[in-house]
């Protein structure tokens, strides 16, 4: 069966409601319209760990790392995330996410194997083509993971 992958991510304000909810963040900017451009801003915003949200429905990351030679998605652990964010993601965008800069290394771990890494970027442009936020992502693959056939 063929993976079905959309593309744009909607940034709606039920679901900016939603993951500030569930994160247990009560700012007013994440729920109420009004405060949101009380304070400039055109909608709620969203939380900036939000676009973990948004990169598993449009599937870039995994991607990313699937394409990288001799790294096995399925036995890979997250090891750090950092946003950059260039404007604050609102209610109403419509992201689109593009890989960006990938580096993979190796280094030796304690059980004497070798651990390796691949550090990657997402970009994130809203409907208007402007980069919006940059995902960096860190994953490692452990040693003595067997590929699977």
């Amino acid at each position: 069966m063929a993976k079905i992958s959309p593309r744009g991510i909607p940034v709606e304000r039920g679901k900016i409601h939603e993951f500030a909810t569930a994160i247990l963040d009560d700012h007013p900017h994440y729920h109420d319209v009004e405060a949101a451009r009380a304070a400039g801003l055109p909608s709620v915003v969203a939380p900036p760990s939000f676009v973990m949200a948004g990169a598993l429905f449009e599937g870039a990351s995994v991607e990313t790392l699937a394409g990288i030679d001799g790294f096995d998605v399925r036995s890979a652990l997250h090891c750090a995330q950092e946003f950059v964010f260039e404007r604050p993601l609102c209610a109403g965008d419509v992201l689109t996410g593009s890989p960006g800069a990938t580096r993979s290394y190796e280094k030796g771990s304690g059980s004497g194997g070798r651990m390796k890494f691949v550090e990657f970027e997402i970009v994130y442009r809203d409907q208007n083509g402007d980069i919006v936020v940059r995902s960096r992502t860190t994953a490692v693959q452990a040693p003595g993971v067997e590929k699977a056939r």
